[in-house]
């Protein structure tokens, strides 16, 4: 199935900052899930934003910087549309 995936265009999804991935995880023992992005200057104004909006029942939080971050997909984008 891996081969049918194209990667999507790594341009800048914000023109106000720096993008993250979040990533949570609800307990010690479940899957670590991406569940959205932040767009923030540093790491830990990212992780402040991230609890607000996604960390209220996670365990672990995990942030990676989106431009750090390949993204691949099987299906085509629409204008505008983001893996």
């Amino acid at each position: 199935m891996g081969d049918d995936r194209t990667r999507v265009a790594d341009e800048p999804r914000s023109a106000t900052g720096r993008e993250w991935e979040v990533f949570v995880r609800a307990d010690a023992d479940g899957p670590l899930k991406h569940v959205g992005s932040v767009t923030a200057g540093d790491a830990d104004d990212a992780h402040e934003r991230a609890e607000t909006l996604f960390g209220w029942t996670a365990r672990d939080v995990w942030l990676c910087p989106a431009d750090e971050t390949a993204r691949y997909t099987s299906h085509e984008l629409a204008g505008g549309e983001s893996a």
